[in-house]
């Protein structure tokens, strides 16, 4: 019995043990499986603690760092995970994340980037490690980092040349192109910075626009004028290659002022110049040797020796580096040339003094020794040629009085005695044009008493109405002839005649049908004869006659009183044109005859232009 009891006592104690067990280990199992799947509430994420904990407890220190959202806190997270193994039991899950921090760095670069700092953004992207999966998407975004960076950069240098070629329309519109740049840094703040850039380019350059009006209005003030505001504009600004050239353009209308003025010997206009230039201009150092220069020239212009001689002596001042150096040669040539020659030509112009025909032939000799590359070559020609025609003046002036002695006479035979006198003068001579003067005179003399009968005998003609006998009487005088002028003028003034009787006759015989067409045609051509015809006024007449039958005519047809005549009325009468007598009565009709086809209408009466 008892043995019994305790058996049964003792598979009790084992049946609850081992469930105490089943429970104990099952519990066991079960808080080890959710250590593992669950993290802890507050793990310690010291270096120490990492070294010896689990990876889901280094996945939790790394989430911990990447909420952060820092560079540097998401590439310790990401460093937290790749010191596990590749073939991690969880690596899919670490991939993953390391995947996701890396792009979040990349947006934390690209802020940077889009802040204009490309090589911080490339720097923080150099800093993802190479052994992340997604490795190849960093390299690609900064090969595109560098692509739009070289594009823009690319559009900014254009612009930059733009701007230094002063083309402000063509810099702005280059500058647009930034708008396209994938890049919130290229799109705003660089653009932005470089349209208000080019807007300060474009003041910068409007300030020169006056210098442009003063330079183009021309003079030495104005051109002075635009160096001194032109010289104002400073190295760093935009417009300072425009001010340059205008600053250049105008320095070279100074130069080409100085050169003219050398040209032309305006020695005083270039001293005048020459004191203008301003202490500080650049040009200050040639404005030294033009003032030499003039002075030169103004003693030169003495006519003397000693003046050539003063002239020569300022004109070996002038350096070899000056810009007039070879045309202060050319004068130095000329003054040691004029100066050899004064003397000549002094001694010439004292012979040349008594009038008398030896000593002007002497004079001229003398001034023949004066070589035609000399600067006084021209002037001694000219005092050559005066003294010849004083010779020339002495010798035919005697021919010529005797001519005009001759042609008192009044008769054709005076008039050819003294024509053949003055001929006698050859066109080579002073005083030709004074004897063909004459002569041209005496000619027509002659040809007006030739021809005057002839041109009396056509007029009287023309008094008789015979105007083509008339006409070709007054063609008998020729072409050039004293009175060939008046005959051609008579001639025409005898045609417009003839075709005015022409056209009366015309009128008369188209007007001989009597019907409103023919009548209205024989108005038309006889309208024609001009006012200053003799039968004038005659035919005028006759129009205003053609035009009262006009009128008698249109008033028959109208009295039909039908709808179709009445029309036909209103036709007649207005083929009579203003001006004549018929035509206001004519138009009082046509009002008339209006109001009776439409009574209800107010015609108003336009003038009829035939």
């Amino acid at each position: 019995m008892t043995t019994n009891t305790e058996s049964n006592n003792w598979k009790i104690s084992w049946q609850l043990l081992s469930l105490i067990l089943a429970v104990s280990f099952g519990g066991i199992g079960f808080l080890a499986t959710t250590v593992l799947l669950r993290l802890p509430s507050n793990p310690s994420c010291n270096s120490i603690s990492l070294f010896f904990s689990s990876a889901t407890n280094r996945i939790y220190c790394a989430q911990l760092e990447a909420e952060k959202n820092e560079v540097d806190s998401l590439l310790k997270a990401i460093a937290l995970l790749e010191e596990l193994s590749p073939e991690h039991p969880l690596r899919n899950e670490i991939n993953r994340y390391t995947k996701e921090w890396s792009e979040d760095i990349l947006k934390l670069a690209e802020k940077e980037l889009n802040q204009g700092k490309l090589e911080e953004a490339i720097a923080i992207a150099r800093k993802i490690p190479s052994t992340v999966q997604n490795y190849a998407m960093v390299e690609e975004t900064i090969a595109q980092w560098n692509e739009i960076w070289d594009k823009a950069e690319t559009i900014q240098e254009e612009i930059e040349t733009e701007l230094r070629n002063s083309q402000w329309n063509k810099a702005f519109l280059v500058a647009v192109n930034l708008l396209n740049i994938n890049n919130d840094y290229w799109q705003t703040t660089k653009y932005q910075e470089i349209v208000k850039t080019i807007n300060l380019a474009r003041e910068e350059s409007k300030q020169l626009d006056g210098a442009y009006i003063t330079l183009r209005a021309g003079g030495l003030d104005n051109y002075l004028k635009t160096i001194e505001v032109a010289s104002v504009i400073p190295p760093s600004s935009y417009s300072y290659n425009e001010a340059n050239k205008l600053i250049e353009e105008a320095e070279n209308k100074i130069t080409d002022m100085v050169v003219t003025f050398v040209d032309n010997n305006d020695w005083n206009g270039l001293g005048d110049l020459a004191s203008k230039i301003p202490d500080q201009s650049k040009l200050k150092t040639q404005a030294r040797d033009w003032t030499i220069i003039a002075s030169a020239g103004r003693n030169a212009n003495l006519g003397t020796v000693s003046g050539m001689e003063l002239a020569i002596a300022e004109g070996e001042q002038i350096p070899s580096d000056s810009k007039l150096y070879n045309k202060t040669r050319e004068l130095l040539q000329s003054w040691i040339a004029q100066k050899e020659d004064l003397t000549h030509l002094a001694n010439a112009r004292d012979l040349a003094r008594s009038g008398n025909i030896g000593d002007l032939n002497a004079a001229i000799t003398k001034a023949q020794l004066v070589g035609n590359d000399n600067p006084l070559y021209r002037e001694a020609r000219q005092e050559i040629r005066q003294w010849q025609r004083e010779i020339q003046i002495q010798e035919d002036k005697p021919i010529l009085a005797q001519a005009q002695q001759l042609a008192l006479g009044n008769n054709i035979q005076s008039w050819q005695n003294a024509i053949n006198q003055a001929s006698q003068i050859k066109s080579d001579r002073a005083l030709y044009t004074e004897a063909s003067d004459s002569i041209r005179e005496w000619r027509r003399n002659i040809e007006r008493v030739e021809d005057r009968p002839i041109l009396d005998q056509a007029m009287a003609l023309s008094n008789g109405s015979d105007f083509q006998q008339a006409i070709n009487v007054a063609s008998r005088i020729g072409r050039g002839r004293a009175l060939y002028t008046e005959s051609q003028n008579e001639i025409r003034r005898w045609r417009r005649e003839m075709n005015a009787q022409e056209d009366l006759q015309r009128a008369y015989q188209t007007a001989q049908n009597s019907d409103p067409q023919s009548l209205s045609s024989a108005i038309n051509i006889a309208r024609r004869i001009p006012s200053s015809a003799s039968i004038e006024s005659q035919s005028r007449q006759a129009v205003n006659r053609w035009s009262e039958q006009l009128l008698m005519t249109a008033r028959r047809t109208a009295g039909d009183y039908s709808l179709n005549s009445i029309e036909q009325a209103i036709k007649i009468a207005e083929m009579i044109p203003s001006g004549t007598s018929a035509y206001n009565q004519a138009r009082e009709e046509i009002r008339n005859w209006r109001k009776e086809l439409t009574p209800s209408l107010n015609y108003e009466i336009q003038p009829i232009n035939n």
